[in-house]
């Protein structure tokens, strides 16, 4: 499935294209067959549509470099492995699969199969090895370039640990081999990607010096981390953009926020569409240090995003969460609708994401039968502390009922005086009462939407029971 750092990845490229009046290439690596997933493949194109980001070239929208799915193109890289060979930059190894036999790569490599006796190629052939293709990899000199944002980038070639394989004894490509032709015969001309291919440019440099090729122009990009400095992974949360579209991200919020991890266009600007984004990004304004991804900060831009649709946009974006939870019909009925239109006025401003819908209405939707008692007895109070403050609470309710907020306001801070307490007790010990939750839409409006024929025998259960609760104690 797609994740944040490979969607960023994604996401950068396209907007350099676009802003460069370049074209954007969509090519699927698919040459390592034991870890291809048909699914996971859909989740690229699914993943690409949700957020708009559309290939000039690619399996879907075609183009005159195709095949755009690579384990489609293996004719043209054995060729080119063959080339390699013919002109000594690559050799045959039959020592790998012998290596393999013995617990595959974690024996260091020594280059044995570099110069291998031929009897003993023979004798391997006749077992019915099959050898890999390695890269010759000079044992001297060093490989540098250039970076876009790191800057100049040396190695030496005997640290590179291994004449890397080049072609599999499946007949299938590595990720080394088939990028860099497929990188040249496409004309691509900038490579924007993970700082962890660091260590792999050094290989491709050298594969296009062996072809006689010109490298493109490599920008290896900041990590994505978490907010405890370790790469981003599944223990800081949600990863997937599948995860994040099912909780109710919006794409155009995702896209914002993911284009700001590692990117920036001054030092106050936020808020960017996709087409100001096309038009303004600038790979010299890409940073060098790792990005933080923040999960409170992409709920505060979520929920920007979700106050700027028209309230006809929101019942259609949050009705698919509560038909999930069988409260409305599949499809609504236009009462239905009309409903939850009238509940946006007081949840609009606390949806986060669009699935908040479905914690801030059950109060709504499900009848309130169940309290629990650390919500509903205020820190540092007591049961009979509670069974007060919520009776003079139903008292003022039934009595001025739930419509003229400010005189409730100010009954209730009376109230609170004479109770000796916090306005807050009251209000808090009711809301738990009527909505089952200390975290609501508004009280008193809750309480208009809910009915007073709902309500109040709700807050007399709960009220029943913090006197059971109080008469035990």
């Amino acid at each position: 499935m797609q994740h944040i750092g490979g969607v960023r990845t994604a996401l950068f490229n396209y907007f350099f294209a676009r802003s460069q009046g370049g074209s954007f290439i969509l090519r699927i690596e698919d040459t390592d067959r034991t870890r291809f997933n048909p699914d996971s493949l859909q989740d690229i194109y699914d993943t690409f549509a949700w957020l708009g980001i559309a290939a000039d070239e690619g399996p879907e929208s075609g183009g005159e470099f195709g095949p755009y799915i690579q384990s489609q193109r293996t004719d043209i890289y054995r060729r080119y492995a063959q080339e390699l060979l013919d002109s000594g930059h690559a050799y045959l190894d039959y020592t790998s699969a012998q290596r393999a036999g013995e617990g595959g790569e974690a024996k260091p490599y020594e280059y044995e199969g570099r110069d291998l006796p031929a009897a003993e190629i023979e004798r391997l052939k006749g077992e019915g090895v099959v050898p890999v293709i390695r890269l010759l990899v000079p044992l001297d000199g060093k490989t540098e370039f250039e970076d876009l944002v790191l800057g100049r980038i040396k190695r030496k070639n005997k640290d590179i640990p291994a004449d890397p394989i080049l072609m599999k004894s499946d007949g299938f490509p590595t990720y080394h081999l088939a990028n860099v032709i497929d990188d040249h015969l496409m004309k691509i001309s900038h490579v924007l990607r993970a700082q962890e291919w660091i260590p792999s440019a050094p290989i491709h440099l050298l594969l296009y010096r062996a072809f006689g090729w010109e490298a493109p122009v490599f920008c290896h990009l900041p990590m994505v981390m978490g907010k405890d400095g370790q790469k981003l992974s599944k223990r800081h949360g949600s990863t997937s953009v599948v995860e994040f579209r099912n909780a109710g991200y919006l794409p155009e919020a995702l896209t914002n926020y993911v284009s700001l991890l590692g990117w920036s266009y001054d030092d106050s600007r936020e808020f960017f569409s996709r087409t100001e984004l096309e038009e303004l990004f600038d790979a010299t304004r890409l940073n060098k240090a790792p990005a933080v991804f923040d999960y409170r900060k992409l709920d505060w831009f979520n929920g920007q995003y979700i106050r700027l649709r028209t309230d006809e946009q929101i019942v259609a974006d949050v009705l698919p969460y509560l038909q999930q939870e069988g409260w409305i019909a599949s499809p609504s009925t236009p009462a239905e609708n009309d409903y939850v239109r009238s509940l946006l006025p007081i949840l609009k401003e606390r949806l986060r994401v669009l699935s908040d819908i479905v914690p801030l209405t059950r109060f709504l939707y499900r009848e309130v039968t169940e309290w629990s008692i650390e919500e509903l007895v205020p820190k540092k109070a007591t049961a009979r502390d509670a069974a007060l403050w919520l009776t003079r609470g139903l008292e003022i309710l039934v009595e001025l009922g739930p419509e003229d907020e400010p005189v409730l306001e100010e009954r209730f801070r009376t109230a609170a005086d004479e109770l000796e307490t916090k306005v807050g007790n009251l209000l808090m010990v009711l809301r738990v009462a009527v909505t089952g939750s200390t975290v609501s839409p508004p009280l008193f409006p809750s309480i208009r939407l809910l009915g007073m024929d709902r309500a109040v025998p709700r807050i007399r259960t709960a009220l029943q029971m913090l006197n059971t609760i109080k008469e035990n104690s």
